[in-house]
């Protein structure tokens, strides 16, 4: 009797644990159910919803209006055609129509009349134009170039100088070479002669003082080639300076000689210089002495004032050597140096 109770204790109570366990599974399985139904309405119902929405559609219209741009440019284009617009003719006055009413004017005798030119005050008003430094202003602007020969040297420059010793051991050098201080005279005439009307030129003729054709530069116009051969007809062919002669600015301790010279021919800013010599060039000193000048002296001035222009001067050098072949500082044969060193021309002439 006991194991009966026991037993049926035991069956009903393992009924009621797999009731239970039913009856979990049973609810789990709604839950999950309810979960699943949940979210096949909620994906429904979203589809739904973004169904009934329309697509989003990106459009520009072909044409942008911009109002304020387009006034201004009617505005502009209105300005312009005013501008633009042909001008009010105004009619031609005639002669026809002033001399209607003009009472006859009186006869005009026939006179002879024969302008007078004088010379003289050409040279002045070019002398007070190169004092005040517009003389080489005005040539530098409307300058030509020219080629010429002079001794044996072609050159084709714009600016022309020509710097010729006169003194006496160039007169014999130049003598012993066969030839004469004439035939340089006539040799620069030839130059002369030669020049376009725009090129500018000029002379220095010296011994230890000198003496200028003019202060500047001046073009070789018909007045000036006459003014220049009439001042080359008194070129000194004796070997002697003329009185009234310049000296200095001093320089080097120079009051004269070839240094202060070439000061003055480099104001004057030539392209090309021609140095007629023996290379024996002298000088007074400051001290009340005299001195042969060194070629050191000369190449080391030409070098400072060469850095003082834009473009370097060309300076050719003809030389007649002294037959007496004296050595001592004097430059003599040395002038084929000052010739290298500023690219130009060397040429001597006699032994």
């Amino acid at each position: 009797m006991p194991s009966t109770l026991t037993s049926r204790f035991r069956a009903k109570l393992e009924t009621d644990t797999r009731t239970r366990r039913k009856s979990r599974l049973q609810s789990l399985t709604q839950a999950v159910v309810v979960i699943l139904l949940f979210l096949v309405v909620a994906r429904f119902v979203t589809v739904l919803v973004t169904s009934l929405r329309e697509e989003p559609v990106f459009s520009a219209p072909k044409t942008i209006y911009l109002p304020q741009r387009e006034l201004e440019h009617q505005m502009a284009v209105a300005e312009f055609q005013n501008a633009a617009a042909t001008p009010a003719t105004i009619p031609a006055l005639t002669t026809e129509s002033l001399l209607a009413t003009m009472t006859a004017l009186p006869q005009v005798p026939d006179v002879d009349f024969t302008p007078v030119e004088n010379e003289a005050m050409i040279t002045e008003s070019d002398a007070l134009f190169g004092q005040s430094g517009l003389m080489g202003a005005l040539g530098a602007l409307s300058s030509q170039a020219s080629s010429v020969s002079f001794l044996g040297i072609t050159e084709e420059a714009s600016r022309f100088m020509i710097i010729v010793d006169i003194s006496t051991s160039v007169l014999n050098s130049v003598t012993a070479a066969g030839s004469s201080m004439e035939d340089i005279r006539d040799e620069a005439k030839k130059l002369v002669q030669s020049l376009n009307a725009n090129t500018l030129f000029g002379f220095i003729q010296h011994s230890r003082n000198y003496d200028p054709f003019q202060d500047n530069l001046i073009p070789a116009t018909m007045g000036n080639k006459e003014l220049a051969l009439s001042w080359l007809d008194n070129l000194r062919t004796n070997g002697s300076s003329g009185s009234g002669w310049r000296s200095g600015p001093p320089v080097e301790g120079d009051i004269n000689g070839i240094l202060t010279i070439l000061n003055y021919a480099f104001k004057m800013q030539p392209d090309v210089i021609f140095l007629i010599s023996d290379g024996g060039y002298f000088a007074n000193t400051q001290s009340g002495g005299q001195r042969p000048v060194p070629l050191g002296d000369v190449t080391g001035l030409i070098s400072g004032l060469q850095k003082q222009l834009t473009d370097d001067v060309r300076i050719h050098a003809i030389h007649f050597p002294d037959p007496r072949d004296i050595n001592d500082d004097r430059i003599g044969g040395q002038m084929r140096s000052i010739a290298n060193r500023n690219d130009g021309k060397y040429r001597k002439i006699g032994n």
